[in-house]
């Protein structure tokens, strides 16, 4: 039973499908709906299941019956419109209306994206050479210094930050009049502190009370010992304030926090792999050097891939963004759960956020990320680049690495099955791309020429159409779906000792 469609074309790459279902179809579906209610419910003079469809219409009314068959049936007529038209959408068709009399469906269907990479192997983009500078060296060396560094006893004059164990005992000191009665009355002294191995440290920006009292610590060597006299300010919030108190201490031992020096000694207690301090020195600047290129290689693959972009012509279904928005929302929820958050819906709670305004705020750097795959993808289909059973399995080994065999092999055969291997071809795939990408844009002699219309390309392009539908059902309910575009390439880092 064929279809009435219509087809009109949108711009960015979408096709609006209005589907007219035959009548005598839907009269089928309208009584098959009024059975299942009659034989669901009781209605008066008629026996369960036995009442007559015009009755059954007429108590729960039409839009009720259309209701039990209008989703199941928009499935079942998108596949077919799909059949009958010859389409291959390039992602789920969003469902735009559905009329009842006719029922027609109207959806926009997403195409697959129409790019041109333009004289891509005309492209070059200038590289350049990362340096280390010496002051990170110097900088690395003061932090290990800083994890190093330590308590130690020492014998010179006390500075601010020392830490001090000292004995200390102030009193009150009457004022003339209170001095005289209390010399009548034999009252005895009022003692404000009378501390034992008091450990304090002098601190200029954080001050003790009373006001001086860091100062008068500075100076002093262990063993020796001072008396001063200091007064509460007037608008001390002590219980002294404004009066002055007489104080004697006597220094106990001094530590200081100080740094290692750099020596050899100082290099093997940073780790046993260093004999002397030349070998730390060369060592951290190989780890910064290969941190330094790392970054530099990833933004020259950024600077390269945007290139590339600029150059070039795409005209592609709005989904593609979408996709890639919902994609990054995965990760940012991903992330959040190992923080022990359960859900972006409670994060945004927590926060006050809206999910519109997340989606709008990740809108400019997923088209980049967007365009950037539609682009490499378009070079892997130009170059008729293709992967082996043996690149699979050199991939395999390399995410096996480091477990025991039995793990190991474990989970190699959970990577060699079908669909974790078509995700892993075409992680494989996307790095060869992007491998040959760089490439021609340094100019290097192996960037072979692009394979034409032979069987080669058009097994190439097979591949790749395969492994990026890996988890895609375009023949689906036409509802809006996201598909899980190619992570980023990762960047890596290295630790010196």
């Amino acid at each position: 039973m064929s279809l009435q469609i219509t087809k009109e074309e949108r711009e960015n790459r979408q096709l609006v499908l209005t589907i007219q279902v035959d009548q005598d179809r839907v009269d089928q579906e309208l009584r098959k709906a009024a059975r299942k209610f009659a034989g669901n419910y009781r209605f008066p003079g008629f026996r369960k299941g036995k009442a007559p469809y015009h009755v059954v219409a007429q108590q729960v009314g039409l839009p009720a019956l259309y209701n039990e068959f209008l989703e199941k049936l928009g499935e079942t007529v998108y596949k077919e419109a799909l059949e009958q038209e010859q389409l291959e959408p390039y992602a789920r068709a969003a469902l735009e209306d559905v009329q009842i009399e006719p029922v027609t469906y109207k959806l926009a269907m997403p195409l697959e994206p129409v790019i041109d990479l333009g004289d891509y192997r005309a492209l070059r983009v200038e590289e350049t050479t990362p340096t280390v500078d010496e002051a990170e060296v110097d900088a690395r060396l003061e932090q290990y210094r800083d994890q190093h560094a330590n308590w130690v006893d020492i014998d010179r004059p006390s500075q601010y930050g020392d830490k001090m164990n000292i004995n200390l005992r102030s009193v009150l000191i009457p004022d003339a009049g209170e001095t005289v009665e209390a010399e009548e009355a034999s009252v005895e002294e009022t003692v404000i502190l009378n501390e034992t191995d008091w450990d304090v440290t002098p601190d200029q920006e954080n001050p003790m009370e009373p006001a001086g009292l860091d100062e008068e610590l500075l100076g002093l060597r262990p063993g020796d010992e001072k008396e001063f006299d200091l007064t509460w300010p007037t608008d001390s919030k002590s219980m002294y304030a404004g009066q002055r108190a007489h104080f004697t201490v006597k220094v106990n031992h001094i530590q200081a926090y100080e740094k290692p020096e750099l020596t050899d000694e100082f290099a093997q207690l940073v780790g046993p792999d260093f004999t002397t301090l030349e070998d730390l020195e060369a060592s951290i600047r190989t780890t910064l050097q290969e941190r330094a290129q790392a970054q530099a290689d990833s933004e020259y693959l950024g600077r390269v891939l945007d290139a590339l972009v600029a150059q070039s012509t795409m005209n592609y279904p709005p989904i593609v963004v979408e996709d890639q928005i919902d994609s990054m929302l995965a990760d940012m929820e991903m992330q959040l759960r190992r923080f022990g958050i359960e859900s972006l819906d409670s994060y945004f709670q927590q926060t006050g956020q809206k999910l519109e305004d997340v989606r709008e705020s990740l809108r400019p750097d997923a088209t980049t990320q967007a365009l950037r795959n539609l682009a490499i993808s378009e070079l892997l289909r130009l170059e008729a680049l293709t992967v082996n059973d043996e690149e699979i399995e050199t991939r395999i080994s390399a995410m096996t690495a480091g477990a025991d065999e039995e793990t190991a092999q474990q989970l190699a055969a959970t990577f060699r099955n079908e669909s974790a291997r078509m995700i892993l071809e075409s992680q494989v795939l996307r790095d060869k791309a992007v491998e040959r990408l760089l490439a021609i844009a340094r100019g290097q002699g192996d960037a072979t020429p692009a394979a034409e219309n032979t069987a080669e390309a058009e097994t190439a392009e097979t591949e790749v159409a395969d492994a990026a539908d890996a988890n895609a059902t375009p023949d689906a309910a036409p509802t809006a779906e996201t598909t899980e575009t190619p992570a980023a390439t990762e960047e890596s880092t290295t630790q010196e000792g």
